[in-house]
């Protein structure tokens, strides 16, 4: 395998990907900047997503930078994540659940590369958040006799290109940073419709945005081959406010009529705090803590009685790693992973809070020396039809695959000969 050779057809095609397939259905997503992506979509998602505190060296860990140190020297890894979503949802006053939404979708695309014996470095592209809804309602007209008929479809969202760079200090302690440029737009057409009156306008709206973000990590770790390791991970970020523009098109029997000015626009983004800790015993059984926090500035989400509040999630899992000795190395042959997790979304609809529940299970394997593979599958539900809102009955499975090699470099040079 040479994977120096491929290396660059294979990030094009994952990036094509993941830019045009996008197909997640959330009727929540139409308010703010839609679903925020907070799970990991790749080995640690079986044991609930508690990644803050975890370092393993074949699996990329977008949750904190500082993991990035934990990689072989020399090695150089691609990562990337597919996610498939099956949800049902429960509407308010009624019984019974609606047809099935489905979607399948690139999530993930990251190049790691320990480039010393201590600084390691990753690039990458992921879905910050998203957005797809479509609806119907109805309102009656000033005689109070005609309905206006108003159908609205929405898709778009965030993506966010982050750069990030580690460095080891001593035997215990990995610092790591993550720079981050959010860019995006949300799409909104709605049709008002009444063929009493002969009523057929179209409204295209397009929010664009964009920001910069930071992000800062740092591990301690007690060093390997003792009966039991302890991790401790920790993690601050904060972001600039979103900006862009608003603007509208409206048209009629496919002729435009208006087309108002562009509007500026903004929306403000949290400081989060995460913390970890990890334990793993020499017998390959481990256990992982999380807790996270988002301090979001109160703001208007043009719906009766919502707005963006504080929000924090808990994820706890453990996990199995089957492992070889060979040589003076530990190999592993598989791992199986199972956890739960809680998210309180930062949206409050029409004044209760959001919340989210699942349970995780799923496991991985190194196919062989430059190939590791990783699955699972999340069964949870979001909303509560006592509080008035739409409940969401889903099943998520998560696919990874990591591509590793070591950098075989030119002799001129002879870091990587």
């Amino acid at each position: 395998m040479n994977l120096q050779k491929s290396l660059l057809c294979c990030v094009v095609l994952v990036v094509t990907m993941h830019a045009t397939a996008q197909n997640v259905s959330s009727p929540y997503s139409i308010l703010g900047i839609g679903d925020i992506e907070n799970n990991d979509f790749g080995r640690y998602s079986a044991s609930g997503s508690a990644s803050v505190s975890r370092r393993e060296s074949n699996f990329y860990n977008f949750s904190n930078p500082a993991s990035l140190t934990v990689m072989p020297y020399k090695a150089i890894n691609l990562d990337f994540g597919f996610r498939g979503r099956v949800s049902k949802f429960n509407l308010p006053g009624t019984d019974t659940l609606t047809h099935p939404t489905k979607d399948f979708i690139v999530k993930r695309v990251t190049l790691a590369f320990k480039v010393t014996p201590k600084i390691a470095f990753a690039f990458g592209l992921k879905p910050f958040s998203s957005s797809n809804y479509k609806y119907v309602t109805s309102s009656a007209l000033n005689d109070g006799n005609t309905d206006l008929v108003k159908y609205a479809d929405g898709s778009g969202g965030l993506y966010q290109s982050y750069f990030s760079l580690a460095k080891s200090f001593g035997k215990h302690i990995s610092i790591g940073g993550t720079a981050s440029w959010l860019f995006g737009s949300m799409q909104n057409t709605t049709e008002y419709y009444n063929s009493l009156i002969d009523l057929d306008v179209i409204r295209t709206q397009d929010k664009f945005y964009n920001a910069a973000g930071i992000q800062g990590g740092l591990q301690y770790y007690s060093l390997a081959g003792k009966n039991w390791q302890h991790t401790i991970g920790l993690t601050a970020s904060a972001f600039t406010k979103l900006k862009g523009q608003n603007t509208a098109t409206y048209t009629e029997g496919g002729t435009v009529i208006k087309t108002p000015d562009p509007v500026d626009i903004s929306f403000k983004l949290p400081v989060s705090v995460s913390a970890g800790y990890s334990i793993a015993s020499s017998g390959g059984l481990s256990l992982h803590l999380q807790g996270s926090y988002s301090k979001w500035p109160t703001q208007n989400l043009y719906y009766q009685n919502s707005y963006t509040k504080d929000a924090y999630s808990l994820n706890a899992g453990m996990e199995y790693s089957n492992n070889i000795k060979a040589g003076n190395y530990n190999i592993e042959k598989f791992y199986l992973g199972w956890g739960v997790k809680m998210e309180q979304s930062y949206m409050v609809v029409n004044g209760e809070r959001l919340n989210d529940y699942a349970v995780t299970f799923g496991g991985g394997k190194n196919l062989s020396p430059f190939l590791s593979a990783s699955a699972s599958v999340e069964a949870g539900k979001r909303g509560s039809a006592a509080l008035g809102q739409i409940k969401e009955n889903y099943v998520q499975f998560n696919i990874g695959f990591t591509l590793k090699d070591i950098w075989y470099g030119t002799k001129k040079f002879g870091r990587y000969h």
